[in-house]
């Protein structure tokens, strides 16, 4: 296995552990709410994904290319006995596809499940519910809200409405 891909594996495993025990840990009353974000980035921007909105996060593997007209679609891939439509998350952001390649997928959805292509993981956060604000400037689709994490702003990703827009054929 090359450098790069037991790196890559290493970090698989840590970010299931870290999404796994966030859902194993006793619920504990906090003086302050969290909310648990997926750090991601796309096109060098920072992102976040709510892991209440996702189901699992993988390695992207083989994606079988499908030609189509849907916004995003990139293909198809197998994932725990059933197909599901890759989508480039980027792409659906308006960013130009061709400048990202897939190496993560996150799976959404509980009815009919799709993947969303990101090219960079960062991490698991936790940001209190305070740190959240709407948006105070145009903000790219599917973006509804912003959240200050340190010194840095990610911009929120809504799964629910991407969700919609692909299911609702829009």
């Amino acid at each position: 296995m090359s450098d790069q891909a037991a790196d890559a594996a290493r970090r698989l495993a840590q970010l299931r552990r870290d999404f796994d025990q966030a859902f194993a840990a006793p619920h504990e009353v906090e003086v302050e709410d969290v909310e648990n974000l997926l750090a991601i980035r796309l096109q060098e921007e920072a992102y976040g994904l709510s892991t209440r909105e996702i189901t699992a996060v993988e390695r992207a593997g083989s994606i079988v290319p499908l030609p189509s007209r849907s916004q995003g679609l990139i293909g198809i891939v197998g994932h725990r006995g059933a197909i599901l439509p890759v989508y480039g998350l980027a792409s659906l952001l308006g960013y130009d596809r061709s400048r990202e390649a897939p190496r993560w997928l996150v799976v959404c959805g509980k009815r009919e499940s799709l993947a969303l292509a990101v090219g960079a993981l960062e991490g698991y956060v936790q940001v209190a519910k305070g740190n959240f604000h709407p948006p105070d400037r145009e903000a790219r689709k599917y973006v509804h809200r912003f959240a200050r994490v340190g010194d840095a702003v990610r911009a929120i990703v809504s799964v629910p409405s991407i969700l919609e827009a692909i299911q609702g054929g829009s």
